[in-house]
């Protein structure tokens, strides 16, 4: 499991387990830190701050600021789809060659009890609905979460670990354009120190955040005992890269809104 010491000056920022489910435990929940839940008078604003800790608590064995605007995509060779920037648009895939991942996003938003609800498929990754957006310039990093493994073997964020400093996460978005960020960093923090404000703290720049699970295997808690961060920062002339690419080749934006089933 994760516990995580809160910030100074706030609550607790993270839950305990849910309760056992079958014969493997279900994934478990995570709280968000109060100092990045949005107040009203930032959601006037349009400035959405939220934060996500996931790791750990897979409870299975392991395996051996305002929107640039943007010119909407359109039809095959039209000069109008021509895409100059980026909008605020929802994600709804990523894509991490590299490590030969290939997932649709579900949507990861707060439980009634104020705990951060994690991917109940372990083969599907999640982003957390209440932060920024990829894309979105300045504030907190954007954040997308996936197991390590189960009980059955590897899973979604298995190889995250072997990304490096300059490796792609592409990220198809709603308006069928594509956030291409590159890896930046790669950073392992055991879960009793792990460095919240540090971690989720707002940049000036579009950042993205991966996170699951690393480390040795906790028998006892049956929990990882570390968390794998892999930081991204956005690289435009890419994204308009992939994004015009995907007008050209006329190909359809993925399904948004998944559930988290």
């Amino acid at each position: 499991m994760v516990d995580v010491p809160p910030p100074p000056g706030h609550g607790p920022f993270l839950d305990g387990e849910l309760a056992q489910d079958g014969p493997a435990d279900a994934p478990s929940r995570r709280r968000v830190p109060g100092w990045l839940v949005p107040t009203v008078a930032a959601l006037v604003v349009g400035v959405l701050l939220g934060a996500l800790l996931f790791g750990g608590g897979d409870d299975r064995r392991p395996a051996a600021a305002a929107p640039a605007t943007s010119t909407p995509a359109a039809s095959p060779g039209d000069a109008a789809s021509t895409v100059f920037d980026l909008a605020h648009a929802e994600p709804v895939a990523v894509d991490i060659p590299a490590i030969e991942v290939s997932s649709s996003l579900v949507d990861l938003g707060l439980n009634s009890d104020g705990t951060l609800e994690v991917p109940v498929d372990f083969a599907r990754a999640g982003w957390f609905t209440g932060g920024n957006w990829p894309g979105d310039p300045n504030g907190p990093p954007a954040l997308i979460a996936g197991h390590i493994d189960d009980y059955t073997g590897p899973a979604v964020f298995y190889r995250l670990v072997d990304l490096a400093v300059g490796d792609e996460v592409l990220v198809t978005r709603a308006d069928n354009t594509v956030a291409v960020f590159d890896v930046t960093a790669t950073e392992q923090y055991p879960k009793d120190a792990f460095p919240a404000e540090r971690v989720y703290a707002p940049v000036g720049d579009s950042e993205l955040v991966l996170i699951t699970c690393t480390g040795s295997f906790d028998q006892g808690a049956r929990s990882y005992r570390d968390n794998l961060v892999v930081r991204a920062t956005l690289d435009l002339p890419r994204s308009l890269e992939e994004s015009n690419a995907r007008a050209a080749a006329g190909t359809p934006a993925p399904a948004g809104d998944q559930p988290n089933v």
